[in-house]
């Protein structure tokens, strides 16, 4: 079992509830490429500019990552919307979570924690006329703003998860990918950030483990992640070695 196994485990279950009975727009990507033009060096939206914003700090807000080698519930290509798409929401600030998983091979425990650093910043090479993001990485957000004329010319989140998907599967290692966006409520992303909290201690105990030339389990503070999920201590160990 993978040591984020149990977080996109719930992710899945997530959106199958948040689908029941109400419409939510599904789009699959077929790996053609984004057809969406690209910005400029800068790519600045102003706020007299802006159509809509993304993950405003007076909003809730949310960007994860998750990974798995054994990636049966991962569907490439799919890019989920639960709440309203770009171009139904012009005018408005939005609450905003963007959950990427990744099937990928190849991750042991010397590569890992470079390898999910390397995913995480691939966002920052998203280069989207009309779209700017900024990100909060040490807290998990984005922020992110659309201008009027992108949402005129119809920029929606199957563009913006189709040149995210394209950046991503360039990486070797990354076999698929899966995007969920979520605008539909700020209780909707509270309870992404219950799931998010849980991956986001199990690669803090990841990080601490790269950073360790030398175990020290006892005085370490992620000894209970460590104890609680599948997996990690035996990465742990096999580093020491």
């Amino acid at each position: 079992m993978g040591i984020l196994d149990a977080s996109i485990g719930q992710i899945t279950d997530f959106i199958s509830r948040r689908c029941q009975g109400r419409p939510v727009a599904a789009f699959h990507y077929d790996g053609t490429g984004c057809p969406w033009q690209a910005g400029g060096k800068k790519n600045i939206v102003l706020a007299q500019d802006t159509g809509i914003e993304l993950g405003n700090p007076r909003q809730e807000s949310l960007s994860l990552i998750l990974w798995a080698e054994e990636h049966v519930h991962i569907q490439d290509g799919r890019i989920t919307v639960i709440g309203p798409d770009l171009p139904d929401a012009q005018g408005k600030s939005l609450p905003f979570a963007k959950i990427v998983m990744a099937a990928v091979h190849g991750f042991d425990e010397e590569n890992t924690c470079d390898r999910w650093q390397e995913m995480d910043l691939l966002r920052f090479d998203i280069n989207l006329a009309g779209f700017m993001m900024r990100a909060v990485s040490q807290y998990q957000r984005e922020w992110s703003r659309v201008s009027h004329v992108a949402l005129e010319n119809g920029f929606s989140f199957s563009m913006l998860g189709s040149a995210l998907m394209d950046r991503m599967k360039a990486k070797e290692y990354i076999d698929g990918v899966e995007i969920l966006f979520v605008t539909e409520s700020p209780e909707a992303i509270r309870e992404l950030r219950e799931v998010a909290n849980d991956a986001m201690a199990i690669i803090g105990a990841l990080n601490r483990m790269n950073e360790e030339i030398e175990a020290n389990c006892p005085a370490c503070d992620y000894r209970a992640v460590c104890d609680a999920v599948d997996g990690l201590r035996e990465m742990h160990s096999r580093r020491g070695k």
